[in-house]
């Protein structure tokens, strides 16, 4: 040791490839050529301050997460409020419905809405004063041609209290029929007609 400064074969040691000692011995030379880095002066020891500017604020993944949360239900929201005013079909027909001997008390109202774009009659069925069909069975919206059930729209459960709203649909040409009537299932005898 030279000065307090150890020598190369002090740094390397002796078990090395010659190639990568040759290697390691020019880098060393050309750094104890250069010398040692100047000082850094005592008035850049510390930063300078950076007038204007706001400090980094730190990243947080909850509040992230949670704006982006917050926009996607906000843009869902917005989705769902626009589309429903550009697909809301509007009101083709009402169509009254009364009961028959069968049902005396019983009434619906059929609202049949714009035909849709594949030819399709959307429509909501609302009925009163028809309680649930005996043995569980379901109630059955027909079209009717000639006095004979020509073509269901829909089946429907009634509720205990005697009032149901269901939506359904007639994929039909609505002027190829008479009547629409309300029958259990399984069975042709008419509780409601138009």
């Amino acid at each position: 040791m030279s000065g307090g400064t150890p020598g190369f074969d002090e740094l390397v040691g002796g078990d090395i490839d010659a190639a990568e000692r040759e290697r390691l011995l020019r880098a060393h030379d050309a750094l104890v050529a250069a010398g040692p880095a100047p000082e850094l002066s005592r008035r850049l020891a510390t930063a300078p301050p950076v007038a204007g500017r706001r400090a980094v604020r730190r990243f947080r993944p909850a509040r992230a997460l949670a704006l982006a949360a917050a926009l996607a239900i906000a843009a869902f929201a917005i989705g769902v409020a626009v589309g429903d005013r550009l697909t809301d079909p509007g009101t083709f027909a009402v169509i009254a419905m009364s009961g028959t001997a069968s049902a005396p008390g019983a009434t619906a109202s059929i609202e049949v809405f714009d035909l849709d774009a594949a030819g399709n009659w959307p429509m909501e069925l609302s009925v009163r004063g028809l309680g649930p069909a005996p043995e569980g069975r379901l109630y059955e919206l027909w079209l009717t041609k000639g006095d004979r059930l020509a073509e269901l729209c829909g089946s429907f459960l009634a509720e205990t209290d005697g009032t149901t709203a269901v939506p359904m649909n007639a994929p039909y040409k609505l002027k190829e029929f008479d009547a629409w009537v309300i029958v259990e299932q399984g069975s042709e005898e008419i509780l409601l007609t138009t």
